[in-house]
């Protein structure tokens, strides 16, 4: 279990971030973890070696604000994340629209597991 961990509603996930870069906190990381139909998005912030985390929860076909305008580097796991899982982020600085990792004869998703349990 990680500590120190925010959950916040889907629309307010830029306003919670933009309070993290007020803070003086720098983007860390993105974690993704799958559950059935539900995808836990956690963003992860570091200042002074202290981690704090902002978690949402979306489906695969909900509409993400990208945090890339506040935080640019986080362009690079969000397109990545576009690729593996599916997910949509929307106001990506530099959007890749699936093509970050994955050509044309690339598995679609290769990550999203869609077995029924």
């Amino acid at each position: 279990m990680i500590d120190n961990v925010t959950t916040v509603e889907k629309k307010n996930l830029l306003e919670a971030v933009n309070n993290m870069k007020l803070k003086g906190y720098r983007f860390a990381a993105m974690t993704c973890v799958q559950e059935n139909d539900i995808f836990e998005l956690d963003y992860h912030f570091d200042l002074n070696f202290e981690m704090e985390h902002i978690k949402i929860v979306v489906n695969q076909t909900d509409e993400i604000t990208s945090i890339s305008k506040i935080f640019p580097a986080a362009f690079l796991i969000e397109n990545e994340y576009q690729d593996l899982y599916g997910l949509k982020f929307k106001g990506l600085i530099v959007d890749y629209k699936g093509a970050l990792y994955l050509t044309p004869n690339s598995p679609k998703t290769p990550m999203v597991n869609n077995k029924a349990e």
